[in-house]
Parts: structure tokens; sequence; C-alpha cells
């Protein structure tokens, strides 16, 4: 442990992600169904729902090299969460699929690295033995289920258009949690090396955790895009749906608190095997059946699909990224798991929905299969150190 503590820490890194995932847990679950009142099909959905991915795989990286090179994180997190409102603010003047989507790539830039340069900051100091990740993570998780229940009561109450008021109030409301983050500097390494970047991203470790979390995270487009309206064909209230996207929440929030002590006792790789089992087996249930009791069992999986393989992925990320490269390291993990991977497979989900409606889910269980050969392959390739870069 290096320095000294900053005050506070923990409170303030936990009001981040209470404030930034209030946001997602309106995002998350009911933009689709704005998107829809406005006229979109589940194709150019999945398509709007998609561009920001893309755009993710060229700003993601490149706002991680400016992190990395200066050493900083609070500052640049404040100024792309004002990019995210002020983006969200000019959908109230987009009409039409074509000036939505030309919104959507203005969001994109801005929200793409939050996530990365954020988990970056939590991480530096989670390595120092300042704080918890996963039980500051958590908070994010807690609002979340708030918001995407309120969500649901918003949408009942006032319809469609209430979506979009509620997501720029949160906006609006994470940019000043923002500002109360630590200054924490991360140590700077000069990377002179011309094509540093792109040895790391291509080192053979590397590609296999990618591959990995890209097929794992992948697996939940069809969720993500169309859990809300499959939910709603089938008859289920919006206050019921809000329910089940919370339910999901409380048992990764479960997961969180214990995350540390999961992964010092069972390892990352058998974490990260389990999630992909789970998928298998979450996919499966959700093509098979619409009740209600099935239901209920799908999302508690979510604990282990999503919280296991995120808790995995941020610990492998802290132990493997080279020195002054963990903004870099994490932005690969956004940028082409969470990032590039969901832009390829949200918009085939929406062609699947179209064509077969919840069987579509099955097409996430041969992802998460496929995430499951990956896992194994990592853990015959990773030493658990920090990752030497070739010359």
């Amino acid at each position: 442990m290096t320095g000294k503590r900053p005050p506070w820490l923990s409170t303030r890194l936990a009001s981040y992600y209470f404030a930034v995932f209030a946001l997602v847990g309106v995002v998350m679950p009911y933009w689709p169904v704005w998107l829809q009142s406005r006229g979109l099909g589940p194709v150019e959905i999945g398509l709007v729902l998609s561009v920001g991915r893309w755009i993710s795989i060229g700003t993601t990286p490149v706002i991680a090299q400016i992190a990395d090179r200066s050493g900083e994180r609070k500052r640049l997190v404040v100024l792309l969460l004002a990019g995210v409102a002020a983006g969200y603010a000019l959908y109230l003047f987009a009409d039409g699929f074509w000036q939505i989507l030309a919104v959507a790539m203005v969001v994109a830039i801005f929200n793409s690295a939050v996530n990365p340069v954020g988990d970056s900051l939590t991480m530096l100091n989670a390595s120092r033995g300042y704080t918890d990740y996963g039980r500051v993570r958590l908070w994010g998780s807690v609002s979340f289920i708030f918001t995407s229940f309120l969500g649901g009561v918003l949408l009942g109450w006032w319809g469609e258009d209430a979506i979009l008021w509620a997501i720029l109030a949160l906006a609006v409301f994470s940019v000043s949690v923002g500002c109360f983050l630590p200054d924490t500097r991360a140590e700077t390494v000069r990377q002179g090396r011309r094509g540093v970047v792109w040895r790391l991203a291509l080192h053979p470790v590397m590609l296999l955790f990618i591959l990995a979390m890209s097929f794992n995270a992948g697996s939940h487009a069809v969720l993500y895009a169309f859990g809300t309206l499959n939910w709603r064909d089938a008859g289920i209230s919006e206050q019921v749906i809000g329910l089940l996207w919370a339910e999901g929440v409380v048992a990764e929030i479960i997961l969180f608190a214990f995350g540390a002590r999961l992964i010092d006792r069972f390892g990352l790789m058998p974490l990260m095997a389990l999630a992909a089992l789970a998928g298998v087996l979450r996919w499966t249930l959700l093509a098979a059946s619409t009740d209600l009791a099935v239901l209920v069992v799908a999302q508690a999986l979510h604990a282990l699909t999503f919280g296991a393989a995120h808790l995995a992925a941020m610990s492998f990320v802290s132990r493997a990224a080279p020195v002054g490269m963990s903004a870099t390291a994490q932005s690969f993990y956004n940028a082409l798991a969470m990032g590039a991977a969901i832009a390829i497979a949200v918009p085939l989900s929406g062609v699947a929905y179209a064509a077969f409606g919840a069987q579509a889910y099955l097409l996430m269980t041969v992802m998460s299969a496929l995430a499951g050969v990956c896992i194994w392959g990592l853990s015959r390739r990773w030493n658990g150190r920090r990752l030497e870069l070739p010359p």
C-alpha cells in the first residue's frame, strides 16, 4: 500500500457507482421501449443500440491512453459524464430513425469510456488496499434496482415519454456526483515503443481473455435489447417486469458483497467458468418459457452470468495489465468484450428475435458455451502474473 488513503474514499466511489448505474437502470430495460414508441422496429432498435458499441472500439482505447499517459482519472470521468448528459438532451429534437441513430453516435463518444476510466480509478485504489471493488460497485447494482423498478412505474403512469425525461435527470445527477470522486493519480510509464498498445491487444493471453468475455457479454444481447418487449408481449405487467430486472440485480449485489472472498477461495478461472455454465442454463430457460416461475429462476442466474464474470474480469485486468497500462487494458475489456461483441450480437439478436421470437435466446446459449471453451484455453495459457510484452 502506497501513499495516504483519501478521506471518505469508499463512500465517494460508492456514490459514483450509485449515480451512474441509476442511469443504466432506466436505459437498459426501457430505452428500447422509448425507441419503439418512436416508430422503430426490432432491426432498427438493434442497430441504434449497437452503434455505440462500434464507436467504443475506436474511442475507448484512445481515451484510456490519455488516462494512462496523464495518470489522471477524475476530471476525465466528469467530462465524459457531462458529454453523456448533453448527448441525451439532443434526443428531444431527434425525429425518425436516422436522426435518432446520429444522436446515439454522439452519446456513444462520451459514454463508451465512462466505465473503463471509472473502474480503473476504483481498481487503482483497490490495488493499494484502500477499498474493495465489489463492495463499492454493489451500490451501482442497488441503484439499478430502484430505478429499473421505478422506471416501470413511470412507464405505467405517464407512458414512453417519461423514459427520456428520467434519463436526462439522472444524467445530470451523475455529473454532479462525479465531481466528488477522489483525485487518485495512477503511476505513469513512458510508452515510447511504437505499437505497444497493439502488442498488448494481440498478446495470446489477452486475446483469449477478450474472446471469453466477448462471448459472455454478447450472450446477454437478446435479454438487454428485447427482454422487456418479450415479457410485455407475454402479458406481464410493467411493474412485474421492473421487479424481474431488480431481482437479477439483487442476486448480483449478494455476489459482489462476497466477490473478493470467492476469488480468493476459488480463483479467477473457476469463477469465469461458472459464469459460462450459468449462461447455458439461463438462456435455455428463457427460450423455453415465459412462465413467471421460470423467469424468476433465470433472473437469479444474473448473479453468475454477469456478476461473477465481471468481478473475475476486473481482477484479471488488475493482475495481468503491464505497469502503467491499467486503463488501456480496461478499455480493451470495455471496448471489445462489452463493446464490439454486443455491437455484433445485438443486431443479430434483432434479426433472430424478429424471425423466431424468444427462441432467439438459443443463440445466446451457444455463445455462453463458446465462452466456456475460451475460458478453458485461458486457464492453460495464463500464469497469474503481469503480462510481458514482446519487443
